[in-house]
C-alpha cells in the first residue's frame, strides 16, 4: 500500500476511533455530608456526647458513572461509588473500596438489566421520597428489624423495567454463591411503583435467606408500601414496612437475631417555605409484635439551600423505648440489640453542610 492510501486509512481509522468515543460519556459525582451532632444519653447510657457528625442525611461518597451508546437504542452503563467519612477521610465500609455501588450493565427500550453490588428497591424508590432521615438522624432503617429499607447488596443480577404511563417495575436476584447450595445466602427482592405527576405509589417485597450452614433455614422477609403527594408547597408522605424474621442467621443487612416479628409505620409532610428552605416533620412507630416492645421516633428536619449544590442541614430527632426495648438514635456502648439500652430515651441534634459536585 502506498504511503498516501496508508495515510487515507489512518484518517478512517482515526475517525472511526474518535466517533466512537463521542458516544461514551463518563461523569465524576458524589456528595460531601458532615457537620456537629450532640447527643444525651450515649456512651454508658447516661452520658452526652459532642462531636462531628458524618452522613447526617446520606453517605458521602465519590463515584463514576458512564454511557455508552452501542447502536439500535441499546446502551452500556456503568457505575461505581466509593463511601467515606470526611472527619477522618476514612472509608466508610472498612475493606470496601466501592462500597455504594460497583455495577455494569445494558440499557435498552426494554428495560435495564445490571450486574454487580446493588442498592435494593427499597433505596431506589422508596428513600428520600417516602422515609426520611439517614444514619444520624433518626430514619426507619435504623431500627434493628428494618435495615433492608436501605440496603446494598453483592452478588446481584437487577433488572428494571422501562417507564409505562407512569408504571414500573423491578427484579433483583443476589447469589449467595456457596458450594453446594443455591438457596444459602440468596437474595431477591421484588418491587412495582406508579408516579403520575405529584402523586407516587410503590411496593417491594425482599426475601433474604440465611448464609452459613448453621443459618440454612432463617430467613429475613420485609414487605414495605410506600405512597407520597404533593399540593402546592405541600408534601404528604406515609410509608409502612413488615418484618419476619424466622430465627437465627447470617444475614447481608441485619445482625443474628431471635425470631421475631415487627411493624413499622412512618408518616411526615415536607412543606418549601420558600424556593430555598424547605422544612420536614416526621414521626416513626415500631412495634415488635413478638416480644411485645415499642419504639417511636419524632423528628425535625429543616434544609437550606445555599445554591443548586451546596445546603445548610438542621436535624433534631427524638428516640423512646418502651416494654424492653433497646433502639438507639447514636450508638452507645450497650451490645443489645438496636444498640442502646432497655427503654431509654436519646434526643439528637446534627448540623451540618451538605455539597453535590
Amino acid at each position: 500500500m502506498n504511503p498516501l492510501c496508508k495515510l487515507g486509512a489512518a484518517i478512517v481509522l482515526l475517525g472511526m476511533t474518535v466517533s466512537v468515543f463521542a458516544q461514551t460519556s463518563v461523569a465524576v459525582s458524589g456528595v460531601i455530608d458532615t457537620g456537629i451532632s450532640y447527643a444525651r444519653n450515649a456512651g454508658n447510657g447516661a452520658q452526652s456526647k459532642l462531636g462531628e457528625a458524618d452522613s447526617i442525611l446520606g453517605v458521602s461518597n465519590v463515584g463514576f458513572h458512564g454511557k455508552e451508546d452501542l447502536g439500535g437504542g441499546l446502551s452500556a452503563v456503568f457505575n461505581l461509588q466509593a463511601g467515606f467519612n470526611p472527619s477522618n477521610g476514612a472509608q466508610s465500609a472498612g475493606g470496601q473500596l466501592f462500597s455504594r455501588n460497583s455495577l455494569v450493565g445494558l440499557e435498552s427500550r426494554s428495560g435495564t438489566l445490571t450486574f454487580g453490588k446493588q442498592w435494593n428497591f427499597n433505596d431506589d424508590w422508596l428513600v428520600g421520597s417516602v422515609f426520611k432521615g439517614g444514619y444520624n438522624s433518626g430514619a426507619i432503617f435504623k431500627f434493628s428489624e428494618f435495615d433492608a429499607v436501605s440496603e446494598i447488596y453483592n452478588n446481584t443480577i437487577k433488572y428494571v423495567s422501562p417507564d409505562v404511563n407512569g408504571f414500573q417495575a423491578g427484579a433483583m436476584l443476589g447469589l449467595g454463591e456457596t458450594a453446594g447450595s443455591v438457596r444459602t445466602g440468596q437474595v431477591y427482592n421484588l418491587a412495582a411503583k406508579y408516579r403520575q405527576g405529584p402523586l407516587l405509589l410503590a411496593a417491594t417485597y425482599d426475601h433474604e435467606q440465611g448464609a452459613g450452614i448453621a443459618s440454612t433455614d432463617s430467613v429475613y422477609k420485609l414487605a414495605t408500601l410506600g405512597a407520597s403527594y404533593g399540593i402546592g408547597a405541600f408534601t404528604t408522605r406515609l410509608g409502612y414496612a413488615h418484618s419476619d424474621i424466622s430465627g437465627p442467621g447470617l444475614f447481608q443487612s441485619i445482625p443474628s437475631v431471635t425470631a421475631r416479628k415487627a411493624y413499622a409505620l412512618e408518616a411526615g409532610l415536607d412543606y418549601a417555605f420558600t424556593p430555598a428552605f424547605t422544612g420536614s416533620a416526621d414521626a416513626i412507630y415500631r412495634k415488635n409484635t413478638t416480644l411485645a416492645n415499642s419504639s417511636k421516633v419524632y423528628r425535625l428536619l429543616g434544609i437550606y439551600s445555599l445554591s443548586k449544590r451546596t445546603s445548610l442541614i438542621a436535624n433534631l430527632a427524638h428516640l423512646s423505648n418502651a416494654g424492653g426495648a433497646s433502639e438507639s438514635l447514636v450508638g452507645t456502648d450497650s451490645t443489645a440489640v438496636g444498640g442502646g439500652y432497655a427503654n431509654q430515651s436519646q434526643t439528637a441534634l446534627a448540623l451540618g453542610v451538605r455539597h453535590l459536585f
